[in-house]
């Protein structure tokens, strides 16, 4: 499987806080002779970005007005080296810089990473060499929310709709079959975490928690020691985690759509030998729907606000770089 599957593990050389940029520009276009793009697909998928050289853009979150998409790039290839965050208009063009720190790591989260309540976005920042949730409005400097000690990392944020909440992972290993995540909220605000799902005393693995446009529900992805990824749910309190997903499938990336009926994620439910994007209903009836049908990797999918569109990364195998495309939602 892709490192999408849980195999994320960030960067953590530290660089002086005046290395910090905020509104430049990137380089990079579509183009279909660089390494990971994806040419003469049939599904109807749109090309929107794709850095140049090594470069992987990743991770797209739509802006609530939906005029624009949130993403992170790294430097040097799939989830490797620093990585910025960076926007740019939700139809393609020239991306802009928001933050971008030396060879540190400012990461978001696809789906509800951009709260219309506070106009704030939310991602994982290790500026002190242990990443932490921060926030920050586009032009202006960020704000840490967190701050912990040990060796675990907070990660993967994303906002409750009013916007006074975060829903987040903790890890302290993120990478393979050891790992047990944690999913935790904290007030936007600051303050003590609360412990919503318990990775270790559960003996399962629970990462990338997604908001719902109610509040009433938090999607994520959890596994047992001796399975494979699947999706659930839980109360913005916690309680009972409810199975959203089950069987031999690996399913992962998952955020609501805007009326909250609906999940995409990404999939191998078709067997196929790269992950595919899907959408299916929140209360678990019916059948996995597939949205894309290429021969790549496709995966981290965000929902339009007004329904129309789907945003997601692609390119190569899931371990190549890879650009920002989008797709027509479709739900039959």
């Amino acid at each position: 499987m892709s490192p999408r599957y849980g195999e994320f593990v960030p960067r953590r050389t530290s660089i002086a806080p005046a290395a910090i940029a905020l509104a430049g520009c990137l380089t990079g276009q579509y183009d279909p002779t660089e390494a990971g793009a994806a040419p003469g697909r049939s599904d109807n998928a749109e090309p929107l970005y794709q850095p140049s050289g090594p470069a992987s853009a990743q991770n797209p979150a739509y802006s609530p007005d939906g005029a624009n998409l949130l993403f992170t790039q790294f430097r040097a290839g799939y989830n490797a080296g620093g990585a910025s965050l960076n926007l740019m208009p939700s139809s393609g063009g020239a991306p802009q810089t928001l933050l971008q720190n030396g060879d540190q790591a400012a990461v978001n989260l696809p789906g509800a990473a951009w709260n219309a309540a506070n106009g704030l976005i939310t991602f994982a920042y290790d500026a002190s060499d242990r990443d932490e949730i921060w926030t920050m409005k586009p032009g202006q400097q960020p704000t840490k929310v967190t701050t912990h000690s040990g060796t675990s990392h907070y990660t993967e944020p994303s906002f409750a709709p009013a916007g006074d909440w975060i829903v987040f992972q903790d890890n302290d290993n993120q990478a393979g079959n050891t790992s047990r995540g944690s999913i935790w909220k904290v007030r936007t605000a600051g303050g003590a975490p609360v412990l919503l799902v318990d990775g270790p005393g559960s003996g399962t693995d629970n990462r990338q928690p997604n908001w719902s446009p109610a509040g009433n529900k938090i999607v994520f992805q959890t596994r047992s020691a001796s399975g494979g990824w699947h999706l659930a749910t839980i109360g913005p309190d916690g309680g009972p985690v409810t199975a959203l997903s089950s069987g031999n499938d690996e399913d992962t990336d998952a955020s609501f759509g805007p009326n909250g009926d609906w999940v995409v994620y990404s999939s191998d439910h078709a067997r196929t030998a790269h992950a595919q994007i899907y959408v299916r209903r929140t209360d678990g009836t019916g059948s996995p729907i597939r949205v894309t049908t290429s021969e790549v990797y496709d995966g981290a999918p965000s929902w339009s606000p007004d329904g129309k569109w789907i945003a997601f990364e692609s390119g190569g195998d899931g371990t190549a770089p890879t650009g920002i495309w989008r797709i027509p939602a479709k739900t039959t």
